[in-house]
């Protein structure tokens, strides 16, 4: 694989972490905005298990926004060690 590659979500977190770098936005407002809201996760798995093959691609879609919300939180990890590192 080549290195230059990046995964979509690793992608997609460095964007959205991007935004609360410039002020646009808060860390936990950025949680929110990646996140499935608890109540429609339910119901989209609740259709994905009962759909068959019509459910994948949004069991793709939610599996995609979990990644993404674990990438974010690498990312902050890393950020808040780099602070720590400068104190």
């Amino acid at each position: 694989m080549n290195s230059r590659y990046e995964a979509p979500e690793k992608i997609e977190a460095k964007a959205i972490l991007r935004l609360v770098s410039l002020g646009t936005t808060t860390i936990d407002s950025a949680r929110d905005l990646i996140a499935i809201p608890e109540k429609q996760e339910q119901v989209l798995n609740a259709f994905v298990s009962v759909a068959g093959k019509a459910g994948i691609p949004i069991l793709r879609a939610v599996s995609f926004r979990h990644k993404v919300a674990a990438e974010f939180e690498k990312l902050v990890a890393s950020v808040n060690q780099e602070v720590l590192n400068l104190i």
